[in-house]
């Protein structure tokens, strides 16, 4: 919460991409800890800090998905390209409004109230040390949604589907980082590359919708080869995520491994980690 009080004090008036980025994961973290954390030690402030905080995040989280889907939009189509330069200016003039609508939630952003409840949560924070029992069930209850949303989107695959995988693999991955550093240490690898391959998946998608509203505008056979590039690129993904997920030691059954059944939870042994 300290990070967020610093980074919403830098981020003007330059509105570095990276300081947004570092200003939604600051929030983020604040956010899915003290979802987390309500779940455990109720308190009036943990729903009151996520509603504080949800403009910010979401209007900053609306802009850094558009810069990261121009990037891939560079990167897809060489320079000169008629559907590239028009999807660029599109997301340009996406970008600015989004800036706007920013800079207006950064705004209203009040940092007294969020001072005041990182002094009244400050102890509810600790009430449970991280690595207890609480957490670990927590986690475990979060792994096995995750793991169900997965058997879903395998068998009715959409974008859709991946996309709240995609979601539930990410509340999994918080609850460990947060509060299992010891297990996360060995996770941290395959939850980042899990996450990493279905967000590429995600803005594939995102690119590929938009582009469809946009195809009237442009040679549809230029648009067809946009989208035959886009969909050989959210194959791969897939493809690789899949083919990782099935292995015969996937990182489901490591993350699996990490919780035993009964009254106390503990890790158990954790194969050697591959190496690349």
């Amino acid at each position: 919460m300290d990070r967020v009080l610093y980074l919403a004090d830098k981020i003007e008036p330059g509105w570095d991409a990276d300081d947004i980025h570092d200003l939604r994961v600051a929030l983020r973290r604040s956010r899915t800890m003290a979802e987390a954390l309500r779940e455990v030690n109720p308190a009036p402030e943990w729903h009151k800090l996520k509603k504080g905080s949800r403009d910010l995040f979401h209007a900053l989280g609306d802009l850094r998905d558009t810069q990261v889907t121009r990037f891939w939009i560079k990167k897809l189509g060489p320079a000169g390209d008629p559907v590239r330069k028009h999807m660029l200016h599109l997301f340009t003039q996406r970008e600015k409004k989004q800036r706007k609508l920013a800079k207006s939630a950064l705004k209203d952003f009040d940092h007294k109230s969020w001072r005041k409840w990182k002094r009244k949560l400050a102890q509810k924070a600790e009430f449970f040390p991280p690595e207890s029992v609480v957490f670990q069930r927590l986690a475990l209850a979060r792994l096995h949604a995750a793991f169900d949303l997965y058997q879903q989107a395998r068998k009715k695959p959409s974008s859709v589907a991946w996309h709240r995988l995609r979601i539930g693999i990410k509340q999994f991955r918080y609850i460990a980082e947060n509060f299992l550093r010891r297990r996360y240490e060995l996770w941290a690898e395959d939850l980042k590359h899990f996450q990493d391959m279905l967000g590429e998946v995600h803005d594939w998608d995102v690119l590929r919708a938009c582009l469809r509203q946009e195809a009237s505008k442009l040679d549809p056979t230029r648009v067809a080869q946009w989208l035959g590039k886009i969909e050989k690129e959210r194959k791969t993904r897939l493809r690789e995520f899949l083919q990782k997920s099935s292995a015969g030691n996937s990182p489901w059954t490591v993350w699996r491994r990490g919780f035993q059944s009964g009254h106390v939870l503990v890790a158990a042994p954790f194969p050697e980690r591959r190496t690349a």
